[in-house]
């Protein structure tokens, strides 16, 4: 349940290297590392996860703390919340302006 996975799975690290002595130069560069495979071979890289049900929230319903998705994925577990309790268990923190 949920949206679609963004498919960017590989996992770079940067590596910072100079050469020179008496004018050094400063470079770097990221290598990939890692890389998620599933069972049939292929990488989830640029393809994503597909959800079986697909649902987001409503800008209007995060903005109020409420969590709509959540609360039906634990309700299909067979437990009773409501969005605003779902909304609370991990609250959204707004960056600040």
């Amino acid at each position: 349940m949920g949206d679609k996975t963004e498919g960017a799975v590989m996992e770079a690290r940067h590596y910072e290297e100079r050469a020179g002595a008496d004018t050094v130069v400063f470079y770097g560069a990221c290598i990939t590392e890692w890389d998620l495979f599933m069972t049939d071979g292929k990488s989830l890289e640029h393809s994503g996860v597909n959800p079986d049900e697909l649902l987001l929230p409503s800008p209007s319903a995060i903005a109020a703390g409420r969590d709509p998705v959540r609360a039906h994925a634990v309700e299909s577990l067979g437990v009773k919340i409501t969005s605003e309790e779902a909304g609370k268990a991990f609250p959204y923190e707004w960056p600040p302006e």
